[in-house]
């Protein structure tokens, strides 16, 4: 008969299993939903910058946008389960764009803030 800790180390080599199945089964998705929801280089550098160890203040700053409009993108990105927050109100994105082989910078686009600290957004 397997010991208990036989037993939990073959149950977490299968949940571990299941896990790479489904991230491999929904990644293009996951990037579908990235790039037609970051349609601007500013939002990519804000998306990518949220790796739960920034504060939004610090990335709206960065990346030239107002507190209330980084507010509104990273809601949008929770919504859309593309990020989650973490470590209290921190938000950190589901993957990296690089993970996905998706670029920062968006073709014919410089990344220079939009009016008022908006973005066009796709939706």
């Amino acid at each position: 008969m397997a010991t208990t800790d036989e037993l939990l180390g073959e149950l977490l080599g299968v949940a571990q299993e299941q896990l790479r199945w489904q991230r491999a089964s929904v990644l293009p998705d996951v990037r579908k939903t990235i790039e037609t929801t970051l349609t601007t280089t500013q939002l990519r550098r804000a998306f990518e910058m949220c790796d739960g160890a920034n504060a939004s203040a610090d990335i709206a700053k960065a990346v030239g946008t107002s507190p209330q409009s980084m507010s509104n993108w990273t809601r949008r990105w929770r919504d859309l389960g593309i990020a989650y927050e973490v470590d209290g109100r921190r938000v950190k994105h589901l993957t990296s764009l690089s993970a996905l082989g998706v670029p920062v910078e968006v073709d014919g686009d410089a990344g220079a803030p939009r009016g008022h600290g908006r973005a066009k957004t796709a939706g």
